[in-house]
């Protein structure tokens, strides 16, 4: 499995602060079945991280992950803060996205709406990327109203659903949210979202069985979601 959006660097948000909790994240996700992490931080004012900061931290980490032997394929990426990725000009913009392809990690805010995100989204694919909608559910707004994500998604963006959202550990509005998105075909990758080794850990098994479970179908006809799309995404297939 793939997960396209994990806080697993150590020290550069508010995912682990040690390299050891960065390991111990590591060492969950792979019992559970994952074998590659977009490694994605914040990009916010508060945490004003570069693609060049990533790309550093990522190929520390993967020596590390060497020497401990843990077989976990990392690529870079960042969780971009509408405005800040509004600031961006392209070339920082490209090189932001996950892994080798076009796609950024867009961050829905909690609360409201983003009025400009819409045409954000005709600006990017003008320029030939595109945006993965990062964990809509939790926003007050397409908890009201999950349709609102169908302009988005007509405009070419794909939802991200985080896996803990689907199995409830993040409480019912997003839980009931999340099920709304499945639902109606608007959510299109699961990933963890994931920033500590026990609070909120890694691993996509358990929200794929339960996202089956609301589809009611086998695990299997929707493995998609954790394998084909976001090894696409990150290929640029």
């Amino acid at each position: 499995m793939i997960d396209l959006h994990c806080h697993l660097l150590p020290g550069v948000d508010d995912g682990p602060s040690t390299i050891h909790d960065a390991v111990r994240m590591a060492r969950v996700a792979v019992e559970d079945g994952t074998t590659t992490i977009a490694c994605t931080p914040h990009r916010r004012p508060r945490f004003p991280n570069t693609p060049a900061i990533v790309d550093e931290a990522v190929a520390m980490f993967r020596e590390r992950l060497a020497e401990e032997g843990i077989p976990l394929e990392l690529v870079a990426g960042l969780e971009l803060d509408i405005d800040e990725l509004a600031a961006m000009d392209v070339e920082e913009r490209a090189a932001s996205a996950l892994g080798d392809g076009p796609w950024l990690l867009v961050e829905m805010p909690f609360h409201g709406w983003p009025l400009d995100l819409a045409g954000l989204m005709t600006e990017l694919e003008m320029k030939g990327l595109r945006a993965l909608i990062a964990h809509p559910e939790r926003c007050s707004s397409v908890q009201k109203n999950p349709d609102r994500m169908r302009d988005l998604i007509g405009r070419g963006a794909l939802v991200q659903v985080n896996a803990e959202s689907i199995t409830g550990m993040l409480g019912d509005q997003p839980q009931r949210a999340a099920e709304r998105l499945l639902r109606a075909g608007f959510a299109h990758v699961i990933a963890s979202d994931a920033h500590t080794p026990s609070r909120r850990p890694p691993g996509l098994t358990a929200a794929l069985e339960r996202a089956a479970e609301v589809l009611r179908c086998l695990p299997g006809e929707i493995a998609w979601m954790v394998d084909d799309v976001p090894r696409a995404m990150i290929s640029g297939d």
